[in-house]
């Protein structure tokens, strides 16, 4: 445990959780109250910087740490270059390569799978509304105003909306 634990304002006020402001099922207004409380007890605490430092390089997920929540953290660490909040999902996974811009091989290697498979799915949900026209092949020239267009051209046909 670090030493400026032991200076730290929180530590003069046990009744209070800034780990889950409220408790648990405590009402919005309860809750909203509860982190007022710990924010205003963070906001003189002698040991702010060094408590939200060190929420910000453990990656704290939950609590009010240094007067910072969650989503406050998440900011602060987007701007300032610490990781984000939280903890990763494993290696080899879509989310861990894209959310958490993880770049080993196996995160690329999650996000190809995840990518392919999305493609196949979307490519399924057209042939099903069956919106791929068959194009025509060109079996002899065909010249369109300026242009020759070649034996073997393939042509997609327009679809005629009536309204």
């Amino acid at each position: 445990m670090p030493d400026w634990h032991e200076l730290a304002a929180c530590k003069l006020f046990p009744e209070l959780d800034f780990i889950q402001p409220g408790g648990d099922g405590a009402k919005p207004a309860q809750r909203a109250a509860a982190e007022l409380a710990c924010r205003t007890i963070c906001a003189v605490c002698p040991v702010r910087l060094q408590c939200a430092v060190g929420a910000l390089e453990r990656r704290e997920r939950w609590g009010i740490w240094g007067g910072m929540d969650y989503q406050d953290r998440k900011l602060v660490a987007a701007r300032f270059g610490y990781e984000p909040p939280g903890d990763p999902p494993e290696h080899g996974t879509h989310s861990r390569r894209v959310k958490w811009g993880c770049a080993c091989v196996e995160c690329k290697a999650g996000h190809a799978l995840y990518e392919a498979l999305r493609r196949e799915k979307r490519r399924a949900e057209a042939r099903a509304r069956n919106v791929w026209a068959v194009p025509l092949v060109l079996a002899t020239p065909l010249r369109v105003g300026r242009r020759l267009l070649p034996a073997g051209q393939l042509l997609l046909p327009l679809q005629v909306c009536t309204f």
